[in-house]
């Protein structure tokens, strides 16, 4: 009996860890993303952990969104303004061999993806405005995403 309650809870706590991502700007831990499934409505939710970023913005949640703000309260808001949510979301949705996205006459995104990472390149008026990797592991299940100019990381636990 102790042995089946053990095994239940160390899957458990396997499974609550698999499920958690860490949020990093410039280097700093931000906080913690418990799912990635608001990314189906243009958006990531953490939860503020780092105590001087929660005494800075003095929020629950940081949220990283494209669209509208969502209707959550106590939260900070960010725009994503270089396209890294659109290709986080089709990383994880179609893992294209290589998409070029127009986004309208002055913006476009691309992604090329392999079986162990993808890489994105958003450009604005010919510059580039966004760059980075999506990186799965043998599953095909996300791992982390680095942008390199915005400096945002978004890792699993």
């Amino acid at each position: 009996m102790f042995r089946m309650i053990f095994i239940i809870l160390i899957t458990t706590v396997i499974n609550l860890n698999a499920s958690n991502y860490s949020v990093k700007f410039k280097g700093i831990t931000l906080g913690e993303i418990s799912s990635l499934d608001t990314l189906k409505s243009n958006y990531l939710q953490a939860r503020v952990t780092n105590p001087i970023a929660k005494f800075l913005i003095r929020k629950k949640y940081f949220i990283f969104h494209s669209g509208d703000e969502p209707k959550i309260e106590d939260a900070k808001f960010r725009r994503d303004k270089n396209m890294i949510l659109f290709a986080f979301f089709q990383s994880l949705s179609e893992k294209p061999k290589y998409k070029k996205y127009q986004i309208n006459e002055i913006k476009d995104l691309t992604l090329e993806c392999e079986s162990s990472q993808c890489l994105f390149l958003y450009r604005k008026k010919g510059k580039i405005g966004g760059k980075g990797t999506i990186t799965f592991d043998e599953k095909g299940e996300f791992v982390k995403l680095v942008e390199e100019i915005a400096s945002v990381e978004i890792s699993r636990k």
